[in-house]
């Protein structure tokens, strides 16, 4: 009787599972920084820690937004309705037949017990970008655009689907930089350890200069092809000339018990223990897309646990943090030999991805902690069970993979302000001894506030710190691993080629202010300034430690200490951008416009003593590493959104 029940329960959920109103909302949706605006302001709850929303969920707390601000005595009143309005009409259900504004069709069984729905829908947009520089050289211009093709539907109450085809043409130019050694170990391809030493394994670093520092998310993902040169063989890494681009993400998204339990199978953006939207060291939105398996349930209301299991994707067999693996001749052969041996990107990044979170919520005060592992795809039970923690399993089990912790603790001043701190453990080792030296404790963390700006709508100023110590995110290639015996699998904490965390390289740090406002429904502005320090990894005098795909050595590596700005070569990068963006919606036109526009200055320092050392730095300026300036220009354009 009991598995009759189970076979039911579970039938039912297949036959409710797809409703469009449990349809994620795109991370890269504005509606994330009002809702979390909102939230510093006290109009709402405190939001949950995963994302993305579904559309119920956004529409749910922009009701409750709606109310608190009616009952309020602001004298912003009529402003900030209109905002709240403004993006409710935006997720409401699409009525059916045919809506210009979204360029949808919309089929329904008009049945409010069991809603079956159809909807196909296309939208556009493009995004052009250039860069003027002191050594016009680096002068460059980078365009996309790309259209998409829209299929979701309901079946139920409870459940959505969505799936997303886009193609497009873009073209971002790189500057190759120079080369950085990631290993003498990595991909060892011989048994002698001489050989391996006259061998260094090298990436080579490009930089892309059409775009603000570290702002550019690509669009596309492995499918890229020079244009004129699209077949079986024309395979690229990176669309350094005109390339066509196509790409697809879906999801079947159930939401049941009163939307207290939210399963979702989806290849999309996430971010995960964010306190603000990109600020997450374990699962930021900038990082890569990825299929996965997803829950989160929550037990009650102030507490929350969710996990997830994924298969990560490996990166273009020609391009690794937009560096090639290997060059290229005119007539596309491959001059490095050593990039033509027996193993390749393909069987060397073959990982999966696992995630555990629990959040409380108490009052104004909130709390989560969680543990993650990168480990090579094998049937392991133990990583995708939500409750056994990845990192005592390890131990169960043997030691074969990356394991991380991570935890998020912050306070609201209702109406006022929001402080929080995060960290992000990747390995630890001397805890009591030279914690903040010792370059076997790799580890990420930041301190942040947003404040309210009370006599504007929806205004705020934010501001935080992140440190990425050096090898952080990177881990060592592992050999012999249960099931690739032999074979050197890749398992740094990346995903496509990229950082699944904070978007910095190894050895940085940044402090981020940002102002934002959205006094008007069609109208919000932006003003931000970053400096970002970080261990050149590049050219004859770069810094271990300072690229996602870095190794650090097993042999020696207890004996070794970092200093940050005191032990080499870093570069210097002062950013600031204005930003704005309307949409042209009441006058029945559906298109939006941002634009902005930056300014950008790279200089760099020098250890006196050189590499390796703790001592005095000076302002340094050679062939190799030149000051660099100039003025970045965006302007991006959506329609039918």
């Amino acid at each position: 009787m009991k598995k009759g029940l189970l076979v039911l329960f579970l039938l039912g959920i297949a036959f409710n599972a797809f409703c469009q109103t449990n349809s994620s909302v795109d991370i890269t949706d504005d509606v994330y920084e009002f809702l979390l605006d909102a939230e510093t302001k006290g109009l709402c709850k405190p939001l949950t820690n995963v994302r993305p929303y579904s559309e119920k969920y956004v529409l749910t707390v922009l009701n409750e937004i709606l109310e608190n601000v009616q009952n309020s005595e602001s004298k912003n009143k009529d402003s900030e309705i209109a905002v709240i309005n403004a993006y409710i009409k935006k997720y409401e259900h699409p009525a059916e037949g045919f809506s210009w504004n979204r360029l949808n069709y919309n089929i329904s069984n008009n049945n409010e017990e069991t809603p079956i729905t159809f909807n196909i829908g296309a939208s556009t947009q493009m995004l052009f970008s250039g860069g003027v520089y002191n050594d016009s050289s680096l002068n460059t211009l980078g365009y996309e655009a790309w259209g998409n093709l829209d299929f979701s539907g309901d079946l139920g109450k409870n459940t959505s689907y969505k799936t997303t085809g886009f193609l497009g043409l873009t073209s971002m130019p790189l500057k190759e930089m120079g080369e950085y050694t990631i290993g003498y170990w990595w991909y060892d391809l011989t048994s002698d350890p001489s050989q391996e030493v006259n061998n260094p394994r090298k990436i080579k670093k490009f930089k892309n200069f059409s775009v603000m520092p570290y702002s550019y998310k690509k669009h596309w993902d492995g499918s890229c092809y020079y244009l004129g040169k699209v077949d079986a063989e024309g395979l690229e890494g990176w669309p350094i000339v005109s390339s066509f681009v196509f790409g697809m993400t879906g999801e079947i998204r159930a939401s049941l018990f009163d939307n207290k339990l939210d399963i979702i199978a989806a290849r999309q953006d996430r971010e995960w223990a964010g306190m603000d939207k990109g600020s997450s060291l374990v699962l930021n939105s900038n990082a890569r897309p990825f299929f996965g398996v997803e829950a989160s349930l929550k037990l009650f209301d102030f507490l929350r646990f969710s996990t997830l299991t994924g298969v990560l994707e490996f990166p273009n067999q020609e391009y690794m943090n937009q560096g090639a693996w290997y060059q290229l001749n005119d007539d596309r052969t491959k001059k490095d030999d050593w990039s033509d041996q027996k193993y390749n990107d393909g069987q060397s990044f073959q990982n999966a991805f696992s995630i555990a979170m629990l959040d409380v919520d108490y009052k104004n005060f909130h709390f989560d902690f969680g543990s993650t592992a990168i480990w090579p795809k094998r049937f392991e039970l133990g990583y995708m069970f939500p409750l056994l923690d990845r990192v005592v399993y390890q131990n169960d089990i043997g030691d074969y993979d990356n394991l991380g912790l991570f935890g998020d603790i912050s306070y609201t001043f209702p109406g006022y302000a929001k402080i929080w701190g995060s960290i992000y453990l990747e390995e630890l080792n001397s805890v009591k001894a030279h914690f903040w030296e010792k370059t076997r404790c790799m580890y990420a963390y930041q301190a942040g506030t947003k404040v309210n700006i009370p006599w504007i709508p929806f205004t705020n100023v934010s501001f935080r710190y992140t440190k990425v110590e050096p090898f952080c995110y990177t881990h060592n290639a592992i050999r012999y691993q249960p099931w690739y015996f032999g074979n050197y699998i890749a398992t740094s904490y990346t995903n496509n080629g990229q950082s699944l965390g904070y978007y910095l390289d190894p050895n940085s740090d940044e402090f981020l202010l940002r102002v934002e406002s959205k006094p008007l429904a069609d109208a919000s502005f932006a003003f931000q300034f970053q400096l970002i320090r970080h261990g050149v990894d590049w050219g004859s005098e770069q810094v271990v430690g300072s690229n996602i795909y870095s190794e650090l050595d097993p042999h020696g590596r207890d004996s070794m200490y970092k200093y940050f700005l005191h032990d080499g070569v870093y570069e210097w990068i002062t950013a600031f951008a204005l930003e704005a963006s309307y949409n042209f919606s009441k006058f029945k036109v559906p298109v939006q416009l941002n634009a902005s526009a930056g300014y950008y200055y790279n200089w760099f320092t020098k250890a006196d003593g050189g590499a390796n050392t703790n001592t005095d730095y000076h302002r340094y300026n050679s062939p190799e590493y030149q000051d660099v300036s100039g003025f970045v220009l965006s302007l991006g354009i959506r329609a039918f959104f």
